[in-house]
Parts: C-alpha cells; structure tokens; sequence
C-alpha cells in the first residue's frame, strides 16, 4: 500500500512539474524567439560589414568562414527552439498527462 501510495504521489508531483515547465515555456517562448532572431541579425550585419571592409584575401576567407558558423549557429539554434516543447510534451506523456 505504502508502494502505491509514494507513486501515486511520485507522479501527481511528475504531472505537476511539467505542467509548471509547460506554463513556464509558454510564458516567455516569444521573448527567447526575439533575442535569438536579435542575436543572428546583430551578427550578420557584423558579418556583412567585416565583408564589406575586406580588402586583404585572407580577410575575406575569414568572413566566409565566419558565415559558415553563422549559419551553423542558426541551424543549432532552431533545433533547440523546435526541440525544447518536443521535449516537454514529450515528458508529459511519459508521465501520462497527455
């Protein structure tokens, strides 16, 4: 009885918990959308400048190279953004709160 007690108790506080990570990704999920897409514009003007002003060979195959990474960085980051609530819903059926 003491079993089926603690996890009867050991998911109502599992259910609790994602429920609070789903209300707590809801609530701020446009705010991390906005600073990340700030981010790749505030670099990729950088980016842009750094290719704009190069005039050495060497220069312009460090801004190539430095687009790369910024298009690597936007791939890593719409993976985690797509990601994180597949995640969570993911949690919440394994509990089973669907």
């Amino acid at each position: 009885m003491t079993n089926l007690l603690a996890a009867t108790t050991l998911n109502e506080s599992l259910a609790q918990i994602v429920a609070n990570l789903q209300t707590l990704m809801d609530s701020f999920w446009i705010y991390i959308v906005l600073a990340m897409a700030a981010a790749v514009v505030v670099w990729g003007a950088y980016i842009g400048i750094r290719i704009a002003i190069a005039h050495r060979n060497e220069d312009k195959i460090n801004s190539r190279g430095m687009v790369k990474s910024l298009i690597i960085g936007i791939v890593i980051m719409f993976v985690i953004a797509m990601g994180a609530p597949l995640l969570i819903n993911g949690l919440s059926a394994w509990v089973g709160i669907v």
